[in-house]
C-alpha cells in the first residue's frame, strides 16, 4: 500500500532517530563486542558501561533497522549491514558513521542559518570553515580521511572504463590510494602517480606497501590548486569538484588540460543532479556539500559546460554504485 501523506511526513521527520541509533551503537563499539562473543544486552551493557534496559531497547530498534538480528534469548548478531560498522571490516563505514553522527549531525542543525545567510552551516556550528577546522582537530581529520578513503564505486571504475590503453594514471588528492589501487589491480601494465599533501603521502606509502603496489606508484607532494603533475594520460578527480565554485573548477580543469598528454583523459567521480522529478543521492549530497563547504552537485550538462570552458569535451557518463558516475572528458 502507498503510504499516506501524514505517514510520509512522519517518516521524514523521524529519520534522524535511526541515524543517531546507528551512530551510538558504533560509538559504543557494539559491532566489535558482538563479534567477540558478547551477544546479550546484559553482557554488552557491562562491556560498554551502559544502562542495560536502555541498551536493550536500542538493540531491539536496530533489529528493526536491519543492523542487528536476534534477541536477548538467542543472542544478538550482526547483519551484513551491521558488519560494515566494524573498524576492520572490508569497506568499513565506521569512520563515516561516527562523522555523520557527530560533526555532520551538528552541522545540519544549522541548516536554517545556512539557507537564510548563505554561510555554510559547518562554519556556524564550529566557528571555522571545515578544512581549517580539520587541520586543528586531528581526530576529526582522521575520520574524514577514513570517510573518503573507499567505496564500492572505486571497484566499479575499472569495470566500466577501459584502462588497457593507459600508461600513467594520476590520482589528484588521492588520499591513501584506495581508488588508484583498484585501477592498478585491474590494469597490471599501468603506472600510478599519487598526488597529495606531504602528511597524506606518508600514510599512502604505507597503504600501498600493504597492497603490494609499492613498485608501481610514485608520489608527488603538492596542492592541486597551485600545480599538477605533468605527463599523465589519465587524471582522476574523485569528489573534488563538488566542493568548489564553477570558476575554481574551470581553473583546475584548464590546469589539468595543460598538464596531461595530448591524448589524455580526465575522469571526474561525482554524483550528478538528475532530471527534475527523479530521486537520487545526488540531490541529498547537493545539500550536504552546501552545508559543509558551500559546494554543489551538478547536472551532466553543467559538467559539459565546465569542460567546454576548459578546452575539454564531455566523452561519456558511466554509472557506478551509490548513484556515483565516472564523468569522462578528453581534449576538445
Amino acid at each position: 500500500m502507498t503510504a499516506s501523506p501524514s505517514r510520509k511526513v512522519l517518516d521524514l521527520m523521524i529519520g534522524y532517530w535511526a541515524s543517531q541509533s546507528v551512530y551510538v551503537a558504533t560509538k559504543l563499539g557494539l559491532p566489535e563486542h558482538i563479534e567477540s562473543g558478547l551477544t546479550t544486552s546484559r553482557e554488552l551493557a557491562e562491556a560498554t558501561g551502559s544502562h542495560e534496559r536502555s541498551l536493550f531497547q536500542l538493540m531491539r530498534f536496530l533489529t528493526g533497522l536491519g543492523i542487528l538480528e536476534g534477541d536477548d534469548k538467542t543472542g544478538f548478531s550482526l547483519t551484513p549491514a551491521g558488519e560494515l560498522l566494524k573498524e576492520d571490516a572490508p569497506d568499513s563505514l565506521r569512520d563515516l558513521t561516527l562523522m555523520y553522527g557527530e560533526e555532520f549531525y551538528e552541522t545540519w542543525g544549522k541548516l536554517l542559518h545556512n539557507v537564510k545567510t548563505g554561510q555554510p552551516a559547518f562554519e556556524a556550528a564550529f566557528g571555522a570553515p571545515m578544512y581549517p577546522y580539520f587541520t586543528a582537530n586531528q581526530e576529526s581529520a582522521r575520520r574524514f580521511d577514513g570517510t573518503m578513503a573507499g567505496g564500492a564505486f572505486f571497484r566499479d571504475l575499472p569495470r566500466v572504463f577501459d584502462f588497457s590503453s593507459a600508461r600513467t594514471v594520476v590520482d589528484i588528492a588521492g588520499g591513501t590510494g584506495a581508488l588508484l589501487s583498484e585501477v592498478l589491480k585491474a590494469a597490471p601494465h599501468v603506472k600510478g602517480v599519487l598526488f597529495d599533501q606531504a602528511h597524506v603521502i606518508e600514510a599512502a606509502k604505507a597503504a600501498m606497501a600493504d597492497r603490494g603496489l609499492t613498485e608501481r606508484v610514485s608520489y608527488v607532494e603538492g596542492d592541486y590548486t597551485a600545480s599538477l603533475p605533468t605527463g599523465g594520460d589519465v587524471y582522476l578527480w574523485s569528489r573534488i569538484l563538488h566542493s568548489r565554485s564553477d570558476e575554481s573548477c574551470v581553473d583546475l580543469l584548464k590546469r589539468c588540460h595543460d598538464a596531461m598528454d595530448p591524448d589524455g583523459t580526465v575522469i571526474v567521480l561525482e554524483r550528478t543532479i538528475p532530471p527534475t522529478g527523479e530521486s537520487s543521492l545526488g540531490l541529498w549530497f547537493d545539500l550536504q556539500m552546501m552545508v559543509l563547504v558551500g559546494g554543489t552537485e551538478r547536472s551532466e550538462q553543467e559538467y559539459a559546460d565546465l569542460f567546454a570552458e576548459s578546452g575539454l569535451a564531455l566523452h561519456a557518463v558511466l554509472p557506478l554504485s551509490l548513484d556515483m558516475f565516472a564523468i569522462v572528458a578528453r581534449r576538445a
